[in-house]
């Protein structure tokens, strides 16, 4: 099983459905937390809630649009009601007791259709690898609700596990998009893989994110996660160093995944800092949260949706203006840490919320694709 070929056509498509209502969320719910955040609005969202509603409600709404490629329509129904129904829980703040088995709903749905599929047909480590991270989403849910520290843990968790999935899978969709520019080009892309790299990254981000569902984020042993995260840093740099960016800035679908993974490297050395050495105002979880994760998310919508339906993958102005939102909401969101939160704050959640109102605009205009 691959998350990336386009299902058969007499499959509905999981991307037409996950993909416009994780752009409509991440649109609608930044602002709503910023708001609550100041007071403008009753609301009693924690940062750990805000962080579990971006993590299990947007990350997660955009990793189902890419691994539910096959599924039955009611399979299809019932993931999408199990995604609304926990994100529907959290807005009207439910009762733990309520509240928790329906989110819990959509990590175990998706682990079902995508994460065993992936374990019974995986050929190569690399593959076996997403079955356990979507597994382990289920995990952290868990960790939020019944974790006793308010959710933190688990949003942390959850954090990581993102981040590993943008290792794992931009580390292949961006050097296979890339070779194919450059041998336009009429060259070739020697370093593609870097397979030694990549999995030394892998090893350093599961660890720290298996130091996280331990509790060993602070004391004499945060130094083993630190350095976990360090590493993955590091070899996602190293690796995108070789992919030759400068071939592809014509390219707005490519120079967006070139920059989105750049935010990674820089994503997952700020989570090792904050081992260390805590960072004010969430700065650390927002380079990675809001700036890889936006641009890849973001990028990868707009591009998986059109080469699905058969279409090239240009971006338009539009979805290149979301690109370019998202990485100004990023830059005010880390900046809003420390200097003028209250102006700060509002104009990232602006740019973020404008950059995936354009996204969900492009994804609606994309024909569907023509079936025999």
């Amino acid at each position: 099983m691959s998350a990336f070929v386009p299902p058969p056509p007499q499959r509905p498509w999981g991307h037409r459905l996950f993909f416009p209502a994780a752009a409509l969320y991440g649109a609608l719910s930044v602002p709503l937390w910023v708001a609550g955040y100041f007071g403008w609005l009753g609301i009693g969202w924690t940062p750990a809630l805000h962080a579990h509603e971006m993590l299990m409600g947007y990350a997660l709404a955009v990793v189902g649009g890419f691994l539910l490629t096959r599924p039955s329509g009611l399979a299809l129904t019932v993931a999408f009601a199990a995604w609304l129904a926990g994100r529907l829980a959290v807005l009207a703040g439910l009762p733990p007791e309520f509240a928790a088995p329906l989110a819990l709903a959509y990590p175990v749905a998706l682990f079902v259709m995508a994460g065993v599929p992936f374990l019974r047909v995986a050929k190569s480590g690399h593959n076996m690898l997403f079955g356990p991270v979507i597994g382990a989403f289920a995990l952290a849910e868990a960790q939020v609700w019944w974790g006793g520290d308010g959710g933190r843990t688990g949003a942390l968790f959850a954090l990581h596990l993102v981040g590993v999935l943008m290792l794992v899978m931009g580390g292949r969709i961006i050097p296979s998009a890339t070779a194919g520019e450059v041998r336009k080009q009429g060259g070739t892309l020697v370093e593609r893989v870097q397979p030694r790299l990549e999995w030394a990254g892998v090893a350093g981000a599961v660890l720290a994110a298996l130091t996280v569902a331990a509790g060993m984020t602070t004391g004499p042993l945060a130094w083993i996660g630190a350095a976990g995260a360090a590493l993955a840093g590091v070899t996602a740099w190293a690796r995108l160093a070789r992919w030759r960016t400068g071939a592809v800035l014509k390219r707005p679908d490519l120079w967006s995944l070139h920059l989105g993974y750049g935010w990674l490297g820089l994503g997952w050395l700020f989570l090792g800092v904050e081992r260390l050495a805590p960072l004010t105002g969430g700065a650390g979880w927002h380079v990675i949260g809001a700036g890889a994760l936006g641009t890849l998310a973001a990028s990868m919508m707009v591009r998986a949706t059109l080469q699905r339906e058969a279409l090239p993958p240009d971006f338009s102005r539009p979805a290149t203006a979301a690109i370019a939102l998202v990485g100004l909401s990023a830059a005010l969101r880390v900046a809003a840490a420390s200097t003028a939160p209250d102006l700060l704050m509002p104009a990232a959640a602006l740019a973020w919320s404008g950059a995936h109102l354009l996204v969900l605009w492009v994804l609606l205009r994309v024909p569907k694709r023509i079936r025999a």
